[in-house]
């Protein structure tokens, strides 16, 4: 089969790789459908992700079908079956897993980034790391399932509910995906970004207020739209570090 692989940085190469086996009874075999190209991707292709190793076929926004189970598979997970991919492991026993927080596990290991990801045709995965989806979402809307992940526990982490004013810095692909799901909270929004493109594809998907910071000052904007209350709730989708050069 063909896997997508990057041996060393600012290198890829298309490769025809074994096609994996179901070796535990716990196991389910998916054919890939769709993969995502995360920033993080990009940075491993750079060599500028610490976390990566080398050679990795990368990918972790991934949803495909399930073409065979393991014998002891539970039965959420059955053939057919449209599924997306939750590219962690974790050892479920330790204090951050005890605490609800397996994304900062001791052992956790990140599908695509710690261990080969997936731009190939089919995976192996342990069932829990894998959520049906319903069959009517289109394979390019159900991969978006991991980057609205992030915008889920953003607004969770924030406590964004319905009255609040949110303020995103960011409308990128994550910046959209907070963007909606603090829409659903019922919040009014306030997004900024320095490309206009960005903030009209924002404002299609639900923006209410739109900033160039690069046109107008950001902070006297919030304050004129907030009648100088300010924001509720911050939430940086940038992570961009800035050099100050003296």
């Amino acid at each position: 089969m063909k896997a997508v692989m990057i041996p060393e940085a600012h290198k890829i190469e298309v490769l025809d790789v074994p096609q994996p086996e179901i070796k535990q009874d716990n196991e389910v075999l998916v054919k890939i459908k769709r993969v995502g190209i995360c920033g993080s991707d990009m940075h491993i292709y750079h060599g500028t992700n610490p976390l990566a190793t080398y050679p990795r076929i990368v990918g972790h926004e991934v949803t495909g079908e399930v073409i065979e189970i393991g014998s002891n598979v539970n039965g959420l997970i059955t053939i057919g079956d449209h599924v997306v991919v939750e590219p962690i492991s974790y050892c479920g026993t330790c204090y951050a897993c005890r605490s609800g927080r397996p994304n900062v596990c001791k052992e956790v290991s990140v599908f695509g980034v710690h261990e080969d990801g997936g731009m190939r045709e089919i995976v192996v995965l342990p069932e829990n790391q894998l959520h049906k989806v319903d069959s009517e979402i289109s394979w390019d809307e159900a991969v978006m399932a991991e980057p609205y992940t992030i915008g889920a526990q953003a607004t969770w982490r924030g406590n964004v509910k319905e009255g609040n004013t949110v303020f995103i810095q960011g409308a990128g692909p994550i910046g959209i995906c907070v963007l909606k799901m603090a829409k659903l909270n019922g919040a009014t929004v306030i997004i900024s970004d320095i490309t206009n493109k960005r903030l009209d594809f924002a404002k299609e998907n639900g923006a209410d207020y739109t900033i160039n910071p690069t046109e107008v000052d950001l902070e006297s904007k919030i304050y004129e739209i907030t009648n100088n209350e300010g924001a509720n709730i911050v939430i940086d989708a940038v992570a961009v570090h800035h050099k100050h050069l003296n």
